[in-house]
């Protein structure tokens, strides 16, 4: 029997046809799950015993969800594909998108690149060199109490290695895309760069609450989601969410190093997809 011959046939024997009576049926059924479970675990039900059981309680759940959706007009095989796809972008690699490669090589973002982040020991403000030359603004918290958002620019490092993207980044480098005219102003321009800026803060945000994501699994899918959508109208937008993933939890890891050096040698490397904290500047 496929999902859809089911959900059919569930629906002719839901007698109520009403959306919270079969909400709360799925919420007992939860419980009922729950206290399966536990039973197990108090009285060790034999194996087979608990897979009868197990089944039981899983079915009822199945019919529960059919009827919510049935109600709702909603397909159970469509909504199983859509779950699968959205897995998918969840925890599939996926090929990084080619941004660059029908650009001249002066347009197109460095493969490589050792980038010092060195901190104005007058000012405390930080800055960012390559080569001995400061790309972008020197930054400070702007912020009354210290959270050290003057490393930021990490992630816009982060996004240009596992995104293959980075307005910001584009713009410091010098590698904007002005060979094409559409593309300088709406991939490479200022509207680009504020919303990475913007995804950038969203991302500090909710990463301080948390401790910089020390481990991957702990990065929310509300945060991915959000990114998402603002980036929604750039080229980006191909990138999955495991690539977001990446992006995010490479950038909080050597945020902390940043953090914990007063500053350091962070090298990029686009073809290999890596970014690594090398250690403190030595002047």
């Amino acid at each position: 029997m496929d999902i859809d011959e089911f959900q059919r046939l569930a629906h002719t024997t839901d007698e109520a046809k009403r959306s919270t009576v079969s909400l709360y049926g799925l919420a007992g059924e939860v419980g009922g799950l729950f206290s399966l479970f536990k039973k197990r675990t108090r009285d060790k039900l034999p194996n087979e015993k608990f897979r009868e059981q197990l089944r039981e309680e899983l079915g009822d759940l199945l019919w529960y969800i059919a009827s919510i959706a049935s109600l709702h007009s909603l397909n159970l095989s469509e909504i199983a594909a859509a779950n699968l796809e959205k897995a998918k972008a969840l925890f599939d690699e996926g090929e990084r998108p080619d941004f660059d490669s029908k650009f001249p090589e002066h347009e197109r973002l460095p493969r490589s690149l050792r980038v010092e982040f060195r901190i104005d020991q007058k000012t405390g403000r930080s800055e960012m060199r390559v080569d001995g030359v400061r790309v972008g603004d020197t930054l400070s918290d702007n912020a009354f109490e210290e959270d050290y958002y003057r490393f930021h620019d990490i992630f816009h490092l982060s996004f240009m290695t596992f995104l293959g993207w980075s307005p910001v980044m584009r713009r410091n480098l010098k590698r904007k895309r002005k060979s094409d005219k559409q593309i300088d102003e709406n991939e490479d321009g200022a509207r680009a760069a504020i919303t990475e800026e913007a995804i950038s803060a969203v991302i500090f945000n909710v990463a301080e609450d948390t401790d910089f994501f020390r481990e991957i699994r702990s990065i929310p899918f509300s945060l991915l989601r959000t990114v998402a959508a603002l980036a929604g109208k750039f080229e980006v937008r191909k990138c999955t969410f495991q690539q977001w993933r990446q992006a995010i939890f490479h950038a909080c890891q050597i945020y902390r190093e940043l953090v914990a050096g007063s500053g350091g040698i962070v090298e990029v490397d686009l073809d290999e997809q890596r970014i690594e904290y090398l250690g403190p500047v030595k002047d």
